[in-house]
């Protein structure tokens, strides 16, 4: 489907033919560069030329319509990013577009199971005709797990549920590689019919895995289902299983999920062909501020490894592991996608690099790319987002039998990572109520179900988010994306949902009734068309505004969002309650 030189007709090809012998000019050539090798690993110097949408020529010297001098630049195959969320980035796929190619991600491969979560089927086919017709190349996996837990568990309320034969449908369309995280290992070791059921639908194509901490045996019979990938490890003895027992690992650095300082040092001579780099879940500030899979990139570089062992995986190692064939290299018959760049230091990659030209099927992307003419307002979905009654402070009551004191589970959070560990701290009681402690950090958090107006609301605590005051509320919410809230006070909680409810969702910062920050997202509640710069600057009042109710937190929002994935150990809540994920149980918040 994706094979080298995979030309539309006969001209084309005798003609690249012609161009790549010197007999005709190429569009464009790149002269004097120094280019990656991927499958030598080495730089070498030359011309690169480029015809349409392939390269034509390496090495030898080359005449172009246009011509770019590359002396003293480096050009590298342009970036995949081989697992991404793009509903996380908050942005349409054309705006995430406009946003992620100039810095260098030519290729995306996008799960779009928030959307589906939300919206079912019409979320996915939604998915695939937003990316139809876009120059970046945006490819689908299919979603495995929506919700991400057996519906029969009862853990939590989605929007929808997609069975074995509501995939069948997206099977064979030419833009899907295969399906996409199966995050209910359980399900599948248990034998679960529907889960092998799709795994069987999607026999022939990529089956992407997602275990976090699986290992021994469970591992094996992951790996026996034909489960090809996992970007879910946290340590280097868990990715190293895996990749032992066949399953490639995907380094990730998103917003909230950092693991790339941990697993970078994986990277050499020759696994530099077998790992790939994700952003999965990156919100636009940071990839604003930092950058998209250049950031990951930068990381290795910085950590001492070799520019041509990071870039062959940034590229070769991702389309490799996807089977895009006619991707990742520099080399006669792949597409033009580069990326052609300048070392921040001469004659060291210590510092980093700048992006100087990125092409894309051999057309210039450059950084100031004209301002798209899109509708702000733009939702493909009719109807209301949050379908749900107002709360009031005792939607968030917990009571006693008169106690002084007692002891509570608290989701305990870690900073850059989506597990969670359990807290068990003690609280003093008041009138037969037990309320947020905030000397403590042992803040009330709840989920409240938004899509069916079941009345659902699953309340605990959390430690980690240290807010003194105000509460934090979004209808982005992993993965069935029902309102979630973090507060000081039951009445600051009612208050915050009331008016995210009446936005019809989005993320807000509520200090009081006249200071609060809010970024409507009127796309299912995830997403939004307005200019990436304009998300970005509001990202920006919302996280200082957070910071100044006392959450020291980066990401505070995916943070949060996280806390309601069921499927990712140990302790979360979801709409019906606390989760036990080792036991896949509800259990109570008061110990």
């Amino acid at each position: 489907m994706y094979q080298k030189a995979d030309y539309k007709d006969f001209a084309t090809l005798k003609r690249n033919i012609q161009i790549s012998q010197g007999a005709v000019q190429a569009d464009t050539v790149i002269k004097n560069v120094s280019y990656l090798d991927v499958f030598t690993g080495v730089f070498r110097i030359g011309d690169v030329a480029l015809h349409g949408e392939h390269i034509v020529g390496i090495q030898e010297s080359y005449a172009g319509k246009h011509e770019v001098d590359g002396t003293n630049l480096f050009l590298t195959p342009g970036f995949i990013d081989s697992h991404v969320h793009i509903e996380s980035s908050l942005m349409t796929p054309g705006r995430y577009e406009q946003f992620v190619l100039p810095k260098g991600t030519t290729t995306a491969i996008w799960d779009p199971h928030e959307i589906a979560n939300v919206k079912g089927s019409k979320g996915i086919q939604w998915a695939i005709e937003a990316t139809e017709d876009l120059l970046m190349d945006i490819l689908i996996m299919i979603p495995s797990c929506v919700p991400s837990t057996n519906d029969s568990l009862g853990l939590e309320t989605s929007g929808s549920e997609l069975l074995a034969e509501d995939l069948l449908p997206f099977a064979e369309h030419p833009r899907v590689l295969g399906l996409a995280e199966l995050m209910n290992y359980p399900a599948l070791l248990a034998g679960d019919t529907d889960i092998l059921s799709k795994l069987l639908i999607y026999k022939n194509k990529k089956r992407d895995g997602h275990c976090p901490n699986l290992s021994g045996r469970q591992l094996n019979a992951y790996g026996v289902a034909g489960i090809h990938s996992c970007h879910e490890s946290t340590s280097l003895e868990e990715a190293a299983e895996k990749m032992s027992k066949g399953i490639h690992v995907i380094i990730r650095e998103g917003s909230c999920a950092k693991n790339a300082d941990v697993l970078l040092p994986l990277l050499n001579s020759y696994t530099s062909a077998i790992l790939a780099l994700c952003s999965d879940d990156r919100n636009p500030l940071d990839i604003e501020e930092e950058g998209h899979i250049n950031f990951i990139i930068e990381k290795a570089l910085s950590a001492g490894i070799k520019a041509e062992h990071i870039f062959r995986s940034a590229s070769f190692g991702s389309a490799k592991m996807f089977g895009l064939d006619d991707r990742g290299a520099i080399a006669p018959g792949y597409l033009a996608d580069l990326c052609l760049v300048k070392q921040k230091e001469k004659n060291s990659w210590n510092q980093g690099f700048e992006i100087i030209n990125v092409f894309k099927k051999g057309s210039l992307s450059s950084s100031q790319q004209q301002e798209k003419k899109e509708n702000t307002s733009y939702s493909p979905f009719p109807g209301k987002n949050i379908n749900m009654g107002a709360v009031s402070s005792s939607s968030f009551k917990i009571g006693t039998k008169n106690h002084k004191k007692v002891k509570v589970r608290a989701i305990a959070v870690i900073p850059g990572q989506i597990l969670t560990n359990q807290h068990i701290g003690s609280i003093d009681c008041s009138a037969g109520e037990v309320q947020s402690d905030v000397l403590q950090d042992l803040l009330k958090i709840a989920v409240v179900e938004r899509h069916h107006n079941t009345g659902n609301c699953g309340i605990g605590f959390v430690k980690g988010f240290q807010l003194k005051e105000g509460a934090i509320v979004s209808s982005i919410n992993h993965d069935s994306h029902n309102i979630i809230v973090v507060g000081a006070s039951d009445q600051i909680m009612a208050e915050a949902v009331n008016k995210l409810r009446e936005i019809d969702g989005g993320i807000l910062v509520w200090r009081n009734s006249s200071e609060w920050e809010c970024l409507p997202l009127p796309i299912g509640g995830l997403m939004t068309n307005i200019n990436p710069s304009e998300i970005a600057a509001s990202m920006m009042k919302l996280k200082k505004l957070t910071k100044k109710l006392g959450c020291s937190l980066h990401e505070p929002f995916l943070q949060l969002s996280f806390l309601a994935l069921p499927v990712i150990p140990s302790l979360k809540i979801t709409d019906k309650g606390l989760v036990d994920v080792e036991s896949l149980s509800i259990i109570p918040p008061i110990v």
